[in-house]
């Protein structure tokens, strides 16, 4: 199914690269494009552009692919940078905070070095501290603001300016820095400037707020939508800020429990939305105003409130708003245990869901339209600015199609590289998982040598031996650093184990000299010192060769042990002339039997770790020889190191 997603994902973008091909305009080649470019035909599209943004924007973009292209070819730096921000201005619009600040920069590079006094300059830095502000960064949002506050040449785009700069350091959580900034706003006029007026008004109701001293911020709220309503039309900021401070407003209330006013609050927003017919505004007022009359226990009127909100959302074609509703209404019915009621709601709440979903959908797939005349633009400009416009319209295909197919290999080894990463982490978990499963099972000490070692001592002592016990004693205790030590590491050197095996070798022989003799050998042709294997691997093996085969015997037995290599692999064998498995298994008590399991089982997980994680094959065979007795022959892969 993906890959035949992905075969006609391809398709379409191939399709739409040949289409893109035939455009006349890159048709011409940027000699052509020169000899017709001027500056009034710059000015034009430009001007086409700018009144086309709102209602056709992906119109704009075309008129404005053309005017950037014109712009390079005649070398104006000033109308390209003015092309840029009114992209910059059409991302802002669609809310891509990120692409508009990368135009509104461009604009501003573009600039910098020979009209640092234009008003385009000034107007960039503002847009991009606006965009800054928009995406939570206040102190490069701040420096902007401030630069373009130096620059600015009129009282009214002073004002403006400081507005701005009060709002950002509001947004910091700077409400005495605001107000002072407020207080630097240089001094009115008699000429209308209310949506300016609403917005400071907005912003004193919300310092207020901050201070919870709701009284005032509620009079500088009532004061900003008068201020409203005597405003010819409302600007986007001035609305902005009127519902911002009404939020903190309200918000403020209700942690302080003081419904009715936020009650009178809303019902105020409301009649002030219905005057200037924002029912979106409405909606959520409604909304909100619900979940207080909740708080208050006013349910009935809630249950009214949102279902009215619902209907708004509805009658606006607003599936999000209405979805919110009637989410709010099921819980409502819910914890009122209307559970009818509340299912019902849940539905309508499920098919606002899908209604908005779809919705959204199709705001994406705009501006993901819009995005991709975006980057025509760029390669447009890319190929006037290197002269490359008198390739062949075969060429020009090709080149889209292979940039297309290559942009989505680049995706694909994004996503490759994403699945490989994440594959590599789980293999990294696992593999700490097994060398913590290995570390703990290396830590594990045989406890029926411990018992019986500190028996022996025990025994020593009672035969009033104790120049033996504390000799006996301090090889033990050689052995336990011995043991301790290497159970922290992953491979020790063969000399290493040889040194442990003949220490414990020698400990169980002093404890049961009369019962067996053993030799342990080493072949001359393995490097000791370089050869690595696992710690503690073997001495289980001869421990159950002294305790289960020769202990038992009733003459006296031999246990032989040798290290030897064949081809690329250590051969340890393991060989005893015991009593043998069958018979031991019938003298063991059941404590036995359970600790012979649980160090066989001790032995099995190790190994099986130790193959995974090492992609080795270790391998134990246990023979009954025909003559008696017990032989393991344990096979390790031959592992050299120059780190003895």
């Amino acid at each position: 199914m993906k890959i035949q997603f992905l075969t006609a994902l391809i398709a379409c973008l191939l399709a739409v690269g040949v289409t893109r091909a035939q455009d006349p305009r890159e048709k011409e080649s940027y000699k052509q494009l020169k000899s017709r470019s001027s500056q009034s035909t710059i000015e034009q599209l430009l001007s086409e552009a700018q009144s086309a943004r709102a209602t056709d924007p992906a119109r704009a973009l075309t008129l404005l692919q053309e005017a950037v292209g014109m712009s390079i070819a005649q070398r104006d730096e000033r109308n390209e940078a003015r092309c840029y921000l009114l992209i910059g201005d059409i991302n802002e619009r669609i809310g891509e905070w990120k692409l508009a600040l990368a135009n509104y920069e461009t604009a501003t590079t573009l600039l910098q070095a020979n009209h640092t006094a234009s008003d385009e300059f000034a107007q960039a830095l503002e847009s991009a501290g606006r965009m800054h502000a928009r995406l939570g960064d206040h102190v490069p949002a701040l420096q902007l603001f401030q630069q373009a506050l130096s620059r600015a040449t009129t009282r009214e785009k002073q004002v403006q300016l400081t507005v701005e700069i009060a709002e950002a350091y509001l947004a910091q959580g700077n409400t005495d820095q605001a107000a002072a900034t407020l207080q630097t706003l240089p001094s009115r006029k008699t000429r209308n400037e209310s949506n300016i007026d609403a917005r400071i008004q907005s912003i004193n109701a919300r310092i207020y707020a901050r201070k919870n001293e709701t009284a005032r911020a509620q009079d500088y709220y009532r004061s900003s939508q008068n201020t409203l309503r005597s405003a010819g039309a409302v600007s986007p900021k001035a609305s902005e800020a009127e519902v911002s401070a009404k939020e903190e407003i309200s918000s403020t209330l209700r942690e302080q429990k003081k419904y009715e006013e936020d009650i009178s609050l809303r019902n105020r927003s409301i009649a002030y939305n219905l005057e200037s017919n924002n029912l979106e505004e409405v909606s959520s007022d409604k909304i909100q105003l619900s979940q207080t009359l909740a708080a208050k226990g006013e349910n009935t009127q809630a249950i009214k409130e949102l279902t009215e909100a619902a209907t708004i959302a509805d009658t606006i074609g607003n599936p999000a708003k209405q979805a919110n509703a009637f989410l709010t209404l099921a819980q409502l019915y819910t914890k009122n245990n209307r559970m009818r009621e509340a299912v019902n709601a849940y539905a309508k709440y499920s098919e606002a869901i899908q209604r908005a979903e779809k919705q959204h959908a199709q705001k994406l797939a705009e501006r993901a339209d819009l995005i991709r005349i975006q980057k025509d633009i760029e390669e447009f400009t890319k190929q006037v600015s290197i002269g490359q416009r008198e390739e062949s319209l075969a060429q020009i295909t090709l080149q889209r199609q292979r940039l297309i197919i290559y942009g989505l290999l680049v995706l694909i080894g994004v996503l490759l590289v994403t699945a490989y990463l994440i594959y590599k982490n789980v293999l990294a978990s696992k593999r700490a998982n097994q060398l913590l499963a290995l570390k703990s099972l290396r830590s594990q000490m045989n406890p029926h040598f411990i018992f019986n070692a500190l028996n022996s001592v025990n025994q020593f002592i009672a035969q009033n031996d104790e120049r033996t016990a504390n000799q006996f004693l301090s090889e033990f205790s050689k052995l336990m650093r011995l043991v301790l030590d290497h159970s922290q590491q992953d491979f020790i050197s063969l000399a290493k184990e040889e040194e442990l095996l003949v220490l414990y070798l020698k400990l169980e022989h002093y404890r049961f000299r009369d019962k067996f003799d053993y030799s342990f050998t080493v072949e001359e042709s393995i490097q000791k010192e370089n050869t690595v294997i696992p710690p503690m691997l073997i001495q289980p093996y001869i421990e159950n060769a002294v305790w289960h085969g020769l202990r038992y015997k009733e003459t006296r037995g031999q246990l032989r042990v040798h290290i030897g290599q064949q081809q690329r692999a250590v051969v340890v064998t393991v060989a005893d002339d015991g009593i043998g498995r069958q018979r031991s298994a019938e003298l063991k008590t059941e404590n036995q039997r359970k600790h012979q399991s649980t160090g066989i089982k001790n032995i099995e997980q190790r190994l099986a770790i130790l193959n995974e994680l090492h992609k080795t094959n270790f391998v134990v065979t246990l023979t009954d020889p025909p003559t008696g007795g017990t032989e393991v022959t344990i096979r390790m892969p031959l592992r050299l190191t120059t780190h003895p």
